[in-house]
């Protein structure tokens, strides 16, 4: 199970923290809990693109990896997905685990930059 918390390190709207599961790390996917995409992702979307994910497709993006407050690595092969048959939703971002190495348990920030419209990314420990 998840832990969320809100916290700040991560520039945006609204933050997530939770732990890496054992889920995540074999698919190489971050999930978003139902109520947090609704209440602080989907507002900042065009209604075009929320549409597209509530069909079934996919929504890309860059992720972006903030290693530093100044320096952030980009994750372009991302993409947020509705998870079926429950109501999550998921970031599909095989590269960011491969590159950092994210495993069970760790603990991570994610945010949608309404800035960059773009999410961020940044581990914690």
């Amino acid at each position: 199970m998840n832990t969320i918390t809100h916290s700040t390190p991560v520039q945006g709207p609204r933050k997530i923290r939770k732990t890496i599961t054992q889920f995540e790390q074999l698919t190489k996917l971050l999930v978003l809990p139902f109520a947090f995409t609704l209440a602080h992702v989907f507002p900042h979307w065009m209604e075009g693109m929320v549409q597209l994910v509530e069909e079934g497709n996919m929504h890309r993006f860059e992720l972006l990896d903030v290693i530093e407050e100044n320096n952030s690595k980009n994750d372009k092969g991302a993409y947020v997905v509705k998870m079926k048959p429950c109501k999550d939703y998921a970031i599909v971002c095989a590269d960011l685990f491969e590159n950092r190495g994210l495993s069970y348990g760790d603990e991570i920030e994610l945010c949608w930059d309404t800035n960059s419209h773009n999410f961020k990314f940044m581990l914690i420990n």
